[in-house]
């Protein structure tokens, strides 16, 4: 089932300032070794939001920030962007190319850029190598490591990639996806999907950031293939 990047993920401005993130298929927060289909236009909004009520004198903005993405694929390559709607300079852009691997229980291998944002500030550029390969029930366990800039990330940008999905079957979805470090990147995320119709699909998944300072954040995604 196809992700963001939905990312594949991203941070809302709540009560912290915190980077965006702009994905490619994606598991619910990192990459997955997933293309997206020649044929197809893929859409993705993602929200993420708090569920810490405000406390006296805090700000009572708006706690969710929609991500609108689009990506296409093209035989074993995809690219996209994503406009994160919080931001001064809200576009992301994001490219992946499958290594090897045809079928879901072969290794299959991806390395692509995310986060690569339009200015010094806010260009991550996440550089990642990702494999995975399936049980013969659907288990789907993948391994990566990825780097960004230091400049945007801070001396924590080095990090492993790390997730279990599967499909329960042609309509539920499950997975848990990790990324390590204390950057803005650094996160445990778990959620379930489920298939509207076979062209849409929506997700419901929660966020543990390893930074304690950023608040667990849940996420709402939903992916429209036309």
């Amino acid at each position: 089932m196809l992700r963001k990047i939905l990312p594949l993920a991203l941070f809302l401005c709540t009560f912290f300032s915190v980077p965006a993130s702009a994905t490619p298929s994606s598991i619910i927060w990192i990459p997955s070794t997933d293309i997206q289909s020649s044929d197809k236009t893929h859409l993705g909004i993602d929200n993420y939001f708090t569920m810490n009520r405000l406390k006296p004198g805090e700000s009572t903005a708006a706690l969710t920030t929609p991500i609108i993405g689009l990506t296409w694929g093209a035989k074993n390559f995809e690219f996209g962007f994503d406009y994160v709607t919080s931001q001064d300079n809200p576009f992301y852009f994001n490219a992946k190319a499958k290594l090897f691997g045809k079928k879901a229980t072969d290794l299959n291998m991806v390395v692509g850029v995310y986060n690569w944002g339009t200015t010094s500030l806010t260009n991550q550029e996440v550089k990642y190598l990702l494999g995975s390969v399936s049980t013969k029930d659907g288990t789907r366990f993948s391994l990566g490591y990825g780097i960004g800039r230091e400049e945007a990330l801070g001396s924590d940008n080095k990090m492993l990639l790390a997730a279990i999905d599967k499909q329960l079957n042609d309509k539920w979805w499950i997975g848990m996806d990790y990324q390590s470090g204390k950057s803005a990147l650094g996160a445990l995320s778990f959620g379930v999907g489920y298939s509207l119709t076979p062209n849409a699909s929506i997700l419901l998944g929660y966020d543990i950031y390893n930074n304690i300072a950023y608040k667990s954040t849940v996420t709402v995604q939903l992916d429209v293939n036309f």
